[in-house]
C-alpha cells in the first residue's frame, strides 16, 4: 500500500506539472511552460510565515561577523581589538578573484577577533569579527549612490557590487560581481529570477517580492544591462499569486514611466506548476526554456545566468543607494514558534534573539534547522549568528519533524529513479557509496546530484540517501586531495635526488680529472725511462694464436625461444576466445568448433616450438663441458663459456620455479594434470643439476687456468689487462656468492626452518672460493705489474726491429684497450639522450597544463626542474669522459711510432697534458652548460607564467559562471590555479635572480 502511495504522488506530479504546463499555453501570449523529470510534492507549510508582512529586526546589541560567509578564499581583516566602526564600514576585504568583503553591521566598538563556531553542517569554528553596539546610534558609512546608475561604465558598476560585498543568497554565496562578468567568455540571451521558491517553509523570496517588487525590477535592469540578454524572465510557482500580482504590476508601472528609457530586452513574468524542486538552477532552466545543462556544466554554456530575488534586490541597494550588504531576510517558522514570520535582520545578529522575536512555545523547540526541511542542517545551538546564505529558521516541534526511522534494506522499488530531478540512478549511487566504490559513482554522474532530497523522501526503507552521497563526495575530494599531496612529496624527493647525483657527478669528474693527469704523467715518466731497444715480436705470435684459438659460439638458442614464446600467446589467445565464446553462449556450434580446432593447433604449435628449443638448449649444453675443457687448455677465453653456463644455470632455476609454482597452484585449487606437473617439476631440477654442474666444471677450469695465464703475462706472451679484468670479474662474482650463501643462512637461523647445516657448508665453500679468486687476483695483479716496464719497452722497440706486418700486430693487440672508453663514452651518450628526451617530455606536458589549465602546474614544474638536473649530470659525466679520451694514453699509440719526450712547459705556463689546464677546462664547460640550461629555465619560466595567469582567469570566469552544485569544484581549481600562478611567479623572481648574479 505504501509503495502504491508513493506512486501515484510521483505519477501525480507528472501528470499535474503537463496540466500546468498545457493550461499555460492556453494563455494568449503566455510563454511555453515545459517540465523536467522526476520531482515530488511534499507539504509546502507557506501559511504559517507568509500571513504576517515583512518587518526590520530590531538591531542587536553584538553581532558575531565570519569571514567567509561566501564560497571562496575568506575575507582578512582589516580593523583592530578595540577599534570603532560604523555601519556599512569596510572591516575586513576580499583575498583574491573568487572572494567577498565583510562591512560593519552595527555602530560600535571591535572586542574580538577570534575562532567561534559558525551555522555549518560541519559545526566547526572559523574567523569572526565581534562588535558590540554602541548605544543605539547606527552612524551609516555608505558607498557612493548611483541613482543614475545608467550613466556608469559597466566596469565600474562590477566594481561597485565587489566593493558592496554582494553574493548570491539563494545557494553558496557566489560573488556577484564574478558572475557578472559572464558574457567575457559566454554568449548570454536569457536573465533568469529564481523565484519559485520550492522549499517548504521558507517565505523570504515571496514576502521580497510583495514588499519590493520596484527594486527587483530596477535590479534585474542593471545586471541586465553587465549580462545583455535579449529576454528576462522571472520564474514564479503558482502558490505565490499576490508576489505574481505585485511583479507585474510593477513591470506595467516601469513601462508606463515615460521619463526612464525603454527597457532593453523582453522582461515577463512566467507562473510555473508548483513542483519541489523547481527552484533548482538546472530544473528552472529546464522548465522556461526546454534547455538542459550539460553534466558537470554550468548554465551559461547554454546561454542563461539565474539569479535569486534576495541578491538581486541586494544589487539594487548597492548601486542605487550605495548600502553594502549588511542584511538579509530570513524567515522565522516551524510549530515551534507562536508568531512565525518573516523579518529583515543584520547580518551577525544571534539566532536566539532572532528566534524570541517569533515567540518559542512554552514547549520548546524539539529540532531547530538553518534552510527547508528538504536540504537545510540541524543546528546544535542557537548561540550562532546569521550570515549572507541563512534564508530560513525553521523551530520545529516533535511532531512536524520526527526523529529519522530505523534504515530499512532496500527493496529495489525504483522510487527513487522516478522522483529524481536530475535524471540519475539513486539506487546504484547508493550501492557504490555504500561499498566505497567511489570510481563506480563517478562514472555514474554523482557530481551531478544537487542533493534535493527527493529519493530519500519518496524512499520506504527510510534510507538517508543523501547523506551516503554527501559522504561519497567527501571521501572522493579527500582522496583527490590525498593523491595531489603525493604527486608533490614525490616530485620534491626526485628533484632532490637528481640536485644530489648531479653534485655527486661533478664531484667524480673532478676526482677522474685529476687522476687521469696523474696517470699521464705517470706514464710519460715511465716512457722516457724504458729502454728503447726491446721488440715487441715475442708478444705478437702468442696473441695471433690466442685469437685463432677461439672456440666457436654457443648455439644460438634466441630464436627458438621467442618462436616458443610467440606459440604460447597464440595459444593463450585461442582459448581466451573459445572461453568468451563458450561463456557467451551467442555462438554456433561451427563456431566453437573452428575455436576449438584453432586451439588445437596453436597447441600443437607450441609443442613443436618447445620440441625445437629443448632440442637446441641440449645441444648447448652438451658442447658446454668441451668448451670449458679447451679453457683449461689455453685455448679459448673462458670468460664467453662462463656467462654462457651462467645464462643457462638461471633459465634452469627459473624453470624450476615456475614448474613448483605451477605444481602449487594446481594443488590449492585440485584443477589440472598434477602427475603431469611433477614430471615437470622433477625435469627441470634435472636440468637444474646438469647446468650447475656443467657451470662448477667451467668456473674450476677457469680458476686453475689463471695462474698460467698470470705466468704468460708475464713472459710477454698475451696482454695482462684481460686477465686481470677476467681475474675481477670472477673476484666480483664469488663476493656475492659469499654474501648470497650468508644471507639465506641467515634467513634460516631467524625463521627456524631450512637445511641449516648445508647453507653453512655452502657458506664455507663461497668464501674459499673468495680466498683463491683473491689469490690468483693479487698474483695477476703482481705478474702485470712486474712487467709493465718490459711490454712498455717491446712495444717501443718494434719501431726498429719488426718490419711492418709485425708492428700492425701489435696495434691490433692494442685495440681492445681503446675500445672500452668508446663504449663507455657511447652508454653516457645514450643517457645523455635519454635524459634530453625527459625534458622535453616534461615541457611538452607543462605547456598542456598551462594552456589548459588542468592539471597541477606546480608539479609539472617540479618534474621538468627534475629532468633538467638529470640532463645536467649526464652532460656533466660524459663532458668528463670526452675529455679524458681526447688525449690517449702513449701505450695506445701505433708500434710503428716513436714515442717522444713529454716537452716540458714554460715557467709560468701551464700546458694542456697537465692537471691544472684539464680542470680549468671543464669548469668552463661545466659553467657553460649551467648558463645554458639557466637561460632555458627562464624562457620556460616566463612561458609557464604567462600560461598560468591565462589558465587562472579561465578559471575565474567559469566559476563566474558556476550553479550553486559545481562552485565547490571550480572554487578549488581557482584556488589551484592561483597557487599555479603564485609558484610560477615565485620560480621566475628565483630564476631571474639567478641570471642577474650570473
Amino acid at each position: 500500500m505504501v509503495l502504491s502511495l508513493l506512486k501515484s504522488m510521483v505519477t501525480s506530479s507528472r501528470s499535474s506539472a503537463t496540466a500546468e504546463a498545457e493550461h499555460t499555453q492556453k494563455g494568449q501570449g503566455a510563454p511555453r511552460v515545459f517540465d523536467f523529470h522526476g520531482g515530488i510534492h511534499p507539504p509546502e507549510h507557506k501559511a504559517l510565515s507568509n500571513r504576517a508582512p515583512l518587518v526590520a529586526a530590531p538591531l542587536p546589541r553584538e553581532v558575531v561577523l565570519p569571514l567567509s560567509q561566501h564560497i571562496g578564499a575568506p575575507a582578512q581583516p582589516l580593523v583592530e581589538i578595540g577599534q570603532r566602526v560604523k555601519t556599512g564600514e569596510l572591516i575586513a576585504r576580499a583575498q583574491g578573484m573568487i572572494s567577498a568583503p565583510v562591512h560593519a553591521s552595527i555602530t560600535g566598538v571591535v572586542t574580538a577577533i577570534e575562532p567561534r563556531q559558525i551555522p555549518h553542517v560541519s559545526g566547526l569554528e572559523d574567523q569572526c569579527i565581534v562588535i558590540e553596539r554602541e548605544g543605539e546610534i547606527d552612524e551609516w558609512a555608505r558607498l557612493e549612490a548611483w541613482r543614475d546608475w545608467r550613466q556608469q561604465e559597466a566596469q565600474d558598476l562590477i566594481q561597485r557590487l565587489q566593493d558592496a560585498g554582494v553574493v548570491g543568497q539563494g545557494g553558496a554565496g557566489f560573488p556577484s560581481a564574478v558572475k557578472a562578468r559572464v558574457r567575457e567568455r559566454h554568449a548570454i540571451d536569457t536573465l533568469i529570477l529564481n523565484a519559485a521558491e520550492c522549499e517548504p517553509y521558507i517565505t523570504a523570496d515571496d514576502l521580497t517580492m510583495r514588499t519590493h517588487p520596484e527594486a527587483l525590477i530596477e535590479g534585474l535592469e542593471i545586471l541586465a544591462s553587465l549580462i545583455g540578454p535579449e529576454c528576462i524572465l522571472i520564474g514564479i510557482e503558482d502558490n505565490k499569486p499576490e508576489a505574481v500580482i505585485a511583479l507585474e504590476q510593477a513591470i506595467r508601472a516601469r513601462r508606463a514611466d515615460k521619463r526612464l528609457p525603454p527597457l532593453d530586452s523582453r522582461l515577463e513574468v512566467v507562473v510555473v506548476p508548483t513542483k519541489y524542486p523547481s527552484g533548482g538552477e538546472k530544473q528552472l532552466i529546464k522548465l522556461l526554456t526546454d534547455r538542459e545543462v550539460p553534466s558537470r556544466g554550468l548554465p551559461a554554456d547554454v546561454g542563461v545566468v539565474v539569479h535569486n530575488p534576495g541578491t538581486v534586490r541586494a544589487v539594487q541597494r548597492a548601486v542605487c543607494f550605495g548600502e553594502p550588504m549588511i542584511s538579509r531576510v530570513v524567515t522565522l517558522t516551524g510549530e515551534a514558534l507562536q508568531h512565525p514570520h518573516n523579518v529583515e535582520a543584520r547580518l551577525g545578529t544571534s539566532i536566539a534573539d532572532l528566534l524570541r522575536l517569533a515567540a518559542p512555545a512554552p514547549t520548546g523547540i524539539a529540532r531547530l534547522v538553518m534552510g527547508g526541511p528538504m536540504m537545510g542542517f540541524t543546528l546544535e545551538s542557537d548561540a550562532l549568528p546569521i550570515i549572507k546564505t541563512t534564508n530560513c529558521l525553521l523551530a520545529s516541534s516533535p511532531e512536524s519533524l520526527p526523529a529519522p526511522a530505523v534504515e530499512q534494506p532496500c527493496i529495489r522499488c525504483g522510487m527513487c529513479e522516478q522522483a529524481c530531478p536530475a535524471e540519475l540512478l539513486p539506487q546504484q549511487l547508493y550501492w557504490f557509496s555504500k561499498a566505497r566504490e567511489f570510481d563506480k559513482a563517478e562514472l555514474y554522474n554523482l557530481a551531478d546530484c544537487i542533493e534535493c532530497g527527493a529519493c530519500s523522501y519518496v524512499c520506504p526503507s527510510q534510507i538517508p540517501l543523501v547523506q551516503y552521497y554527501r559522504f561519497a563526495k567527501g571521501e572522493i575530494r579527500s582522496a583527490q586531495h590525498e593523491a595531489r599531496k603525493s604527486e608533490r612529496a614525490r616530485h620534491r624527493f626526485e628533484f632532490k635526488q637528481a640536485r644530489m647525483a648531479r653534485e655527486e657527478a661533478e664531484k667524480e669528474a673532478k676526482r677522474q680529472q685529476r687522476a687521469q693527469a696523474a696517470q699521464k704523467s705517470a706514464a710519460a715518466r715511465a716512457d722516457a725511462s724504458a729502454a728503447a731497444d726491446t721488440t715487441s715480436a715475442s708478444a705478437a705470435p702468442a696473441t695471433t694464436a690466442a685469437a685463432a684459438a677461439q672456440p666457436a659460439p654457443a648455439t644460438d638458442i634466441k630464436a627458438f625461444k621467442t618462436a616458443r614464446a610467440a606459440a604460447n600467446i597464440a595459444l593463450k589467445k585461442a582459448e581466451k576466445a573459445l572461453k568468451a565464446a563458450q561463456d557467451g553462449g551467442e555462438s554456433s556450434e561451427s563456431d566453437i568448433a573452428k575455436l576449438e580446432a584453432n586451439v588445437t593447433a596453436a597447441k600443437t604449435k607450441l609443442a613443436s616450438a618447445e620440441s625445437a628449443l629443448k632440442a637446441a638448449s641440449e645441444a648447448s649444453e652438451s658442447a658446454a663441458p668441451a668448451a670449458a675443457g679447451a679453457s683449461t687448455a689455453g685455448t679459448a677465453a673462458p670468460a664467453a663459456d662462463l656467462k654462457a653456463l651462467k645464462t643457462a644455470r638461471a633459465a634452469a632455476n627459473i624453470a624450476v620455479k615456475k614448474a613448483e609454482k605451477a605444481l602449487k597452484t594446481a594443488q590449492d585449487s585440485g584443477e589440472g594434470d598434477i602427475p603431469a606437473l611433477e614430471a615437470s617439476v622433477t625435469d627441470a631440477k634435472a636440468r637444474l643439476a646438469k647446468a650447475e654442474g656443467d657451470l662448477k666444471a667451467a668456473s674450476e677450469a677457469s680458476e686453475s687456468a689463471a695462474p698460467a695465464a698470470a705466468s704468460t703475462s708475464s713472459t710477454g706472451a698475451a696482454a695482462p689487462a684481460a686477465d686481470l679484468k677476467a681475474l675481477k670479474t670472477a673476484r666480483a662474482a664469488a663476493n656475492i656468492a659469499v654474501k648470497k650463501a650468508e644471507k639465506a643462512l641467515k634467513t634460516a637461523q631467524d625463521s627456524g626452518e631450512g637445511d641449516i647445516p648445508a647453507l653453512e657448508a655452502s657458506v664455507t665453500e663461497a668464501k674459499s672460493r673468495l680466498a683463491k679468486a683473491e689469490v690468483d687476483l693479487k698474483a695477476a695483479t703482481d705478474a702485470a705489474g712486474a712487467d709493465k716496464g718490459p711490454v712498455a719497452s717491446a712495444a717501443a722497440g718494434s719501431a726498429q726491429t719488426t718490419d711492418t706486418g709485425e708492428a700492425g700486430s701489435s696495434a691490433n693487440a692494442a685495440a681492445p684497450a681503446a675500445a672500452a672508453p668508446s663504449a663507455d663514452i657511447k652508454a653516457l651518450k645514450t643517457a645523455r639522450a635519454a635524459a634530453n628526451i625527459a625534458v622535453k617530455k616534461a615541457e611538452k606536458a607543462l605547456a598542456r597544463a598551462s594552456e589548459s589549465g588542468e592539471g597541477d602546474i606546480e608539479d609539472l614544474q617540479t618534474l621538468l626542474a627534475t629532468a633538467q638536473e638529470n640532463l645536467r649530470a649526464a652532460e656533466v659525466r660524459l663532458n668528463s669522459a670526452q675529455a679524458g679520451s681526447t688525449e690517449a694514453p702513449p701505450a695506445a699509440k701505433g708500434a710503428g711510432e716513436l714515442i717522444p719526450e713529454a716537452p716540458k712547459p714554460a715557467a709560468g705556463s701551464v700546458g694542456r697534458g697537465s692537471m691544472a689546464s684539464n680542470v680549468t677546462l671543464s669548469q668552463a664547460e661545466i659553467e657553460a652548460s649551467r648558463a645554458e640550461n639557466l637561460a632555458k629555465r627562464h624562457k620556460q619560466v616566463s612561458i609557464a607564467v604567462k600560461a598560468a595567469e591565462a589558465a587562472h582567469r579561465k578559471a575565474e570566469a567559469a566559476l563566474s559562471e558556476a550553479d550553486d552544485e559545481n562552485r565547490q569544484r571550480l572554487a578549488t581549481k581557482v584556488d589551484r590555479t592561483r597557487r599555479n600562478l603564485e609558484h610560477a611567479r615565485e620560480s621566475l623572481a628565483e630564476v631571474q635572480a639567478l641570471v642577474d648574479a650570473q
